[in-house]
Formats: C-alpha cells, structure tokens, sequence
C-alpha cells in the first residue's frame, strides 16, 4: 500500500508541476449558488487500516445569513469582483495509534485523540482572476468530551469488528480555537480549468503550520470565471457532468494537539513531545466527482507522509453529498 501511495504521489507531481488533514482547494463550481449544504465522510477502512486520522464527518452549510455575521472581519478579501461565501461547520474527528486493541499505552505511537468543533469559514474569490481567499475559525473541544470513544466503539459493535481499546489514555479535554487562512493564487484559469499556488496558515491551540502547495481542477465549463452571477440550480447541468482536482501540499508544523495534548491541559495519559513529531507532511488529495441538477458527489483519496518520526504514512478516503439550492 506504502508503494501505491508514493508512486500516485509522484505521478501527481510530475503531471502537476510547481489543501479535519489533508489541505485542498475549495471548488466553487457554477451550479453553486450561494446556498448549500454538504456531508463529508472520512475513513481509513478504505485502505484496509483503522489506526492514526481513522474517522471524521463533516456538515457544512453555506447562507447569504452568514455574511453578516461580524466574524467575517477577521479574514482578507478578495480586492476585486468579489464574490463571497461564508457558512458553518459541525465537524468531528478520531485518532488512533495503529493497534487499537491494546489495553496499555503504546509508546512511541499516536495518541488516542478525538475532536469536536463549531467551524466559521468564508471564501472570498476574485471571479475575474479566480484568486481565493479562504478562512476558517475552528471553536470545539478535544478529549473526551468530544464522543470519539463512544462513537468508534458502537460503529465497531455494528460492523461486529473487535472492540477499541486504549480510550483511557486519550488525551484530555482542552479547548480548540484555531484560526486558518489560505490563498489560492492561479497561474491558468478559465471556466473549465484551474491551475495554481497554494499558501496557508493555521494558529491556535489545535495546529500551527505553515505550508506551500499547488492546484489543478478540471470540469467541463465547471468554474466560476468572466461572469457576475452564480447559475441557478434549475437552470445548471441538465446532463450530469464530470469534475477532478488535484492537491499536492507541504507543511511545516510547529505544534499538533492531536498529537501533543491540548494548549493548556498538563495531566494527559500519553503524549509525545515536539522532538518526536515529524516538522515536515507533505500532503496529497485527488478527487473525483459528477455533478447534476445541483447536486453533485464526490469521493477523495488523501494521502500523508509521516506525522510522527516513528510512524508511517498514512492514507484515507473522503466521500461529499453536496447539495445547491
């Protein structure tokens, strides 16, 4: 699977040359409106593993509501022809270390994590030059409070797969706020095609990274670009119709909760120190998905190098409901 994973990696970089885990690129396609609504699914079961970022799901919906809201003053703009989308998220996210049958700490591995937040974002895009804005304010909680133990054990009883074990070394509840900024600045962009740089940010008490990256996203006459107005949902892909992007991104990190305990909490079970975690991820996405009458599906892979010196890489599927209305 390791080799798999590496050999997709250089095919991505190579085609592509010089975006929860994995960054990748917002797509704003023109069966978009201002109003949405989208469920996102994470799993590593796809891959036949069920140990590091194991599970997340997501729910995000986008209203013209959320303009107003006075957070959207903490995040840059685009200059000109700005379109903006803003929305919230409800999201959470479980960690494990690679044997979860385990009653004792295992050192040297991740530690069990899980998270639950209240997100804030907005995208704001320049429709002419299809530069991006994107910002996202990350409010929860990790630790137990989050429900990661409750929830991985009664989706193990329903698929009647061995019992998780280990959950009374996760680590303890402390508060997430984190904020987050990336730009997406295109080389090439069209309505059918995407191409560009990616530079972000995150800080807070859940991550702090900084990162570099490039995008492509292709569809047929898919894109927001040369145009004022956002297609309505009646009115767009009477005949379903084929997207794909593509992310390769690096990061530099300098702190990871789920990894080193929580900001302000001092009596976790287990956690590893800042020499044990990997300084460096690089991070790959490649998506795929059809979209009709405003409604459109996808399915992601995600690919990670090594988050802490001792582990592996790691990789995992991501499938989207996204509704426009």
């Amino acid at each position: 699977m390791y080799r798999q994973s590496f050999l997709l990696y250089i095919f991505i970089v190579a085609f592509i040359p010089a975006i929860g885990q994995v960054q990748t690129s917002e797509l704003i396609l023109k069966s978009g409106s201002e109003k949405s609504i989208a469920l996102e699914f994470d799993n590593d079961t796809y891959y036949y593993t069920d140990y590091y970022y194991t599970q997340g799901i997501e729910l995000d919906l986008i209203l013209p509501g959320f303009n107003s809201a006075f957070l959207k003053h903490v995040f840059p703009k685009a200059p000109e022809n700005r379109k903006l989308f803003t929305g919230i998220s409800l999201a959470q996210r479980l960690y494990t270390p690679k044997n979860i049958r385990d009653t004792l700490v295992q050192f040297n591995d991740r530690p069990f994590a899980a998270t639950l937040e209240l997100d804030y974002f907005m995208i704001s895009r320049d429709e002419l030059s299809g530069l991006r804005f994107t910002g996202r304010l990350r409010v929860g909680m990790i630790g137990p409070i989050a429900g990661g133990e409750q929830l991985q054990r009664k989706i193990h009883e329903w698929i009647e797969s061995p019992d998780p074990l280990g959950w009374d070394y996760q680590i303890t509840n402390d508060v997430i706020l984190n904020y987050e900024l990336f730009v997406n600045y295109p080389l090439y962009y069209n309505s059918s095609s995407i191409f560009g740089f990616t530079g972000g940010l995150r800080a807070g008490t859940l991550f702090d990274d900084l990162g570099i990256g490039v995008n492509a996203a292709f569809g047929k006459n898919q894109f927001l670009s040369n145009t004022s107005s956002i297609v309505p949902r009646s009115d767009s892909h009477r005949k379903p119709t084929i997207f794909f992007s593509a992310d390769t991104y690096v990061k530099l990190v300098f702190y990871n909760a789920t990894l080193q305990g929580g900001l302000f909490s001092s009596n976790d079970p287990y956690v590893l120190t800042y020499k044990e975690i990997s300084k460096m991820v690089f991070t790959v996405n490649a998506t795929v998905g059809i979209i009709w009458r405003g409604v459109s599906l996808s399915y992601g892979y995600n690919l990670l190098t090594r988050e802490l010196k001792a582990g592996l890489s790691h990789s995992y599927g991501s499938a989207m409901l996204k509704i426009y209305f």
